[in-house]
C-alpha cells in the first residue's frame, strides 16, 4: 500500500459536520437496531469490506489517538480486507457526524457514544475500545514539593465540570486536601497544553496534565507530584446502527484490520517503524515522544477490549458523578461488540469482556 502522506485531514465544524451529512438527526430512524450481541463467528480468510472507502472521523489530532487504524493502513492489513482508502474528518462535532451520514466510523469518547445514544433515542453503538487506561496526572510549579504546600493555592482542570477537574478532586482528598476548603479549584480553557503553560508560568501551582509534559515541567522546575496509571475504557470506535446493518462486512473488516495493527505495535521490535509510518502520514511526533512508547501504548487496549462488566460500570459511574452521564443510563444499549468478538476469536484472543 502507498502511504498518502500528502493527502490532508479535513476540518470541518459542526455545522459543516451536520450540513454535509444532509438530513441529519430528523433524517435517521430511531428504531433502527444491530440485532443481538452474541459472537458472530468469521472466519480472517473470508473477512472482506463491502466498501473499498471509509470515512473516518477523529477529534484529536495527535499521532497517538490515531496509530491503531493508520498503521493498519500503512501496514496493508486495511487493503487485504478491501479498504483501500480513507477520507479523514477532523473535528469535535464526531456524533453529528455520525448521525448525519458524513462518517462512517469514528474514534470518540465514551461518554460521548453513550450520552448521544441516551438524549437521542438513536442507536450509536461502541464497537470496539481504543484507550482502556487513564493517566491521572497533577503538575505542579516550581516551589511545590508536597501536597502540603497546595493548601491556598490554585488548582485547574480546566472546565469545573469536567473529568480532569474530577480527577484532581479525587486526587487531592486520596492526599489529604479538601478540594472545596484547601485549594481554589479554577476553570481554564483550551487544552492541557495550555494547563502545562499556566504551570511554567506560575498562573496556577497544580493542574491535570499528560506524560508528555513531564519534561518541559521538570525543565521549568517543577514536577509530578501524582501519577498513576488506573483503569478507565474511556475512548473507543463507534457507529451508527443503521450503518452496522447495511455494512456489516465493513465493520468486520475494520475491527479485524486495527487490531492486527495494534498486536503489531505492541511488539518493541517494531518501535521504529510505527512512529516511522506516522511521521511519513504527516503527522509531529517529536524525537523526545518516542522516549514515551511504553508510556503511549500502556492506555491503548492492546486487544480492543476491557476487563469486564464491572470496570465499564465503574466508569460509567464516575462519568455520572461529574454529569456527564445521567443516572438512568444502561451502557449496554450502546454497546455492539460482535465484531470485536470475532476479531480476538481470530488472533486466538479471549473474548474481553467475555460478556456485556
Amino acid at each position: 500500500m502507498t502511504i498518502k502522506s500528502k493527502k490532508p485531514i479535513i476540518k470541518l465544524s459542526r455545522r459543516k459536520v451536520l450540513k454535509a451529512g444532509g438530513m441529519g438527526i430528523l433524517g435517521i430512524i430511531a428504531s433502527s437496531s444491530t440485532g443481538m450481541l452474541g459472537l458472530q463467528k468469521v472466519s480472517a480468510a473470508n473477512i472482506h469490506s463491502n466498501l473499498k472507502k471509509l470515512s473516518i472521523g477523529d477529534f484529536n489530532p495527535n499521532y497517538a489517538a490515531q496509530w491503531s487504524w493508520r498503521l493498519a493502513q500503512g501496514l496493508g492489513y486495511m487493503e487485504e480486507v478491501g479498504i483501500m482508502d480513507f477520507e479523514v474528518f477532523l473535528t469535535d462535532e464526531y456524533i453529528p457526524g455520525l448521525i448525519g451520514g458524513s462518517l462512517d466510523i469514528t474514534h470518540g469518547d465514551t461518554s460521548e457514544f453513550f450520552g448521544a445514544g441516551k438524549a437521542s433515542g438513536l442507536p450509536i453503538k461502541m464497537i470496539n475500545l481504543y484507550r482502556d487506561k487513564e493517566w491521572w496526572i497533577m503538575g505542579v510549579r516550581k516551589g511545590i514539593n508536597t501536597f502540603d504546600d497546595l493548601r491556598g493555592g490554585k488548582i485547574t482542570g480546566g472546565g469545573l465540570g469536567g473529568r480532569n477537574t474530577w480527577i484532581m478532586r479525587q486526587i487531592l482528598k486520596a492526599n489529604g486536601l479538601d478540594p472545596d476548603k484547601d485549594v481554589e479549584m479554577v476553570p481554564m480553557k483550551g487544552g492541557s497544553d495550555g494547563r502545562m503553560k499556566a504551570l511554567i508560568a506560575e498562573v496556577v501551582d497544580g493542574a491535570s496534565v499528560f506524560p508528555r509534559h513531564e519534561s518541559r515541567i521538570v525543565e521549568s522546575g517543577g514536577k509530578f507530584i501524582s501519577a498513576e496509571l488506573t483503569n478507565a475504557p474511556q475512548e473507543g470506535f463507534g457507529a451508527m446502527g443503521d450503518w452496522l446493518d447495511k455494512n456489516d462486512d465493513a465493520a468486520h473488516a475494520f475491527v479485524h484490520a486495527d487490531l492486527r495493527a495494534r498486536l503489531w505495535l505492541f511488539d518493541p521490535k517494531n518501535k521504529s517503524k510505527a512512529y516511522k509510518i506516522m511521521r511519513d502520514y504527516g503527522y509531529d511526533v517529536p524525537p523526545e515522544f518516542e522516549a514515551m512508547y511504553q508510556t503511549e501504548i500502556n492506555q491503548i487496549a492492546k486487544d480492543g477490549g476491557w476487563a469486564d462488566s464491572k470496570t465499564m460500570d465503574d466508569f460509567v459511574k464516575s462519568l455520572q458523578a461529574t454529569g456527564a452521564l445521567p443516572k438512568d443510563i444502561r451502557w449496554q444499549d450502546y454497546v455492539e461488540l460482535k465484531y470485536l468478538w470475532a476479531a480476538q476469536e481470530a488472533f486466538g484472543l479471549p473474548n474481553r469482556p467475555a460478556y456485556i
